[in-house]
């Protein structure tokens, strides 16, 4: 009795195994037939393309990390001002 849901447990896993094959080399043979066309010069076109993408989003990133960070922890501003407060004004006699 067992031993029938293990045989059943194995063909299914047979053919989820095939059926996933099947789908891995449809995707290949798109993608080979994607870029037949493709020379060197088209490369090295997508290759400078990436590069520039990818510089455009390492400064984006260091622009976004740069507004969230501050130079000055915002304990320390706060400290300041409330030492500030404390602060007789200077009278200056004319």
């Amino acid at each position: 009795m067992h031993m029938d849901y293990v045989n059943y447990i194995a063909l299914g896993c047979s053919i989820a195994a095939l059926v996933l094959s099947l789908i891995a080399c449809a995707r290949v043979g798109k993608f080979v037939k994607a870029t037949t066309d493709t020379d060197w010069e088209t490369l090295a076109n997508l290759t400078g393309d990436i590069a520039a993408l990818k510089r455009t989003s390492q400064t984006l990133n260091n622009r976004l990390n740069g507004m969230n960070k501050a130079t000055i922890p915002q304990e320390q501003i706060i400290q300041q001002m409330l030492q500030h407060q404390n602060v007789e004004p200077i009278a200056r006699g004319g």
